[in-house]
């Protein structure tokens, strides 16, 4: 009988564990729809697939799927100082992305993001499109600034911690 309560417990505790996660990137995606005003997209265009020459932002959530997934030798710690380079914010965000290789981004293969079909693909490479909008004039709806600014909120510090220390342990 103590196997059994144990047991329930145990599938209970997962089943509040994977509600919390699934929570917790819905709401990350959603905040950052609803700052931006983008929605995620599966566009294939040229122009589409060009942008795949840097690789596509990742929040924490996104990073620590990917490592989660097999993808530690993919990602590396890196800063984004774009913020920074055009007077918006003072300092760079450190934070862990796709490598970006002499070909463009790590998951790039035969004209798409090998991430795509496996539900992988980070936040700005969902929400990304070829078309002009308001967002791209305004830094504080901008796309990337909203995948960033994911990396410095003090409630994603353990997803990060956990990204640290799978990274550190890879080897």
């Amino acid at each position: 009988m103590a196997k059994i309560v144990i047991g329930v417990i145990r599938i209970e505790r997962r089943n509040e564990e994977e509600k919390n996660n699934t929570s917790r990137e819905n709401s990350g995606i959603e905040k950052i729809i609803e700052k931006s005003g983008r929605k995620p997209t599966e566009c294939q265009c040229e122009k589409c697939q060009s942008q795949c020459k840097t690789p596509c932002l990742g929040t924490p959530d996104d990073i620590l799927r990917l490592i989660k997934a097999g993808y530690a030798d993919k990602v590396a710690i890196t800063d984004w100082a774009f913020g920074m380079a055009i007077g918006e914010i003072p300092f760079p965000i450190r934070m862990v992305q796709p490598v970006k290789t002499s070909k463009g981004c790590v998951f790039f293969k035969d004209g798409l993001c090998e991430l795509h079909t496996l539900g992988l693909k980070p936040t700005e490479g969902k929400l990304s499109h070829h078309t002009l909008q308001e967002e791209n004039m305004n830094f504080r709806k901008s796309l990337t600034w909203n995948v960033a600014k994911e990396w410095i909120d003090t409630k994603n510090i353990p997803v990060i911690i956990e990204i640290i220390l799978r990274l550190e342990n890879r080897k």
